[in-house]
């Protein structure tokens, strides 16, 4: 059994003049955004064996925010193929080949439609929110467990 986390990046400064799409960084509620996500996959006991994230920074700055709330030294893998405007298609059947948990950090619409690639399940993961999938290779089955958003996870 494969556990796939998918993040959202947190909030990040908006999109403006002078700074490259690929440079903007998370804001103070981004961080909060990403601990609260780290409290929540420890209070439900997941722990990534492997992370994947966007090379932007902001998605960097997410991982690094996770990883270091749950106290987690592991290295993040650094993806192109979690770049917002990449085919999810080669990444999906790549993640239905591994084992243990993986955290996933990007943006959208890629993840909405990663998730859509691995479960045919139609969502929207909104800034700072979660999706859980699992994935049974023995029988070829991945399922949507989780999709919260931020609102949710402060009211846990």
């Amino acid at each position: 059994m494969t556990t796939i986390l998918i993040v959202r990046h947190g909030e990040s400064e908006p999109q403006t003049e002078g700074i490259n799409d690929q440079d903007r960084k998370l804001v103070k509620k981004g961080v909060k955004q990403m601990r609260r996500v780290a409290n929540f996959l420890e209070e439900m006991g997941y722990e990534p064996d492997q992370v994947m994230v966007s090379p932007m920074l902001r998605a960097v700055q997410s991982a690094e925010v996770i990883l270091d709330e749950m106290g987690l030294e592991i290295k993040a893998e650094t993806l192109e193929d979690l770049l917002p405007d990449k085919d999810p298609s080669s990444l999906a059947e790549k993640l239905k080949e591994l084992q243990g948990t993986i955290l996933i950090v990007g943006h959208e619409p890629h993840l909405s439609k990663l998730v859509k690639a691995l479960t045919s399940a139609e969502v929207e993961i909104k800034r700072g929110g979660l999706a859980v999938v699992e994935v049974d290779a023995t029988e070829k089955t991945s399922k949507l467990e989780l999709l919260l958003t931020q609102k949710v996870m402060k009211l846990i």
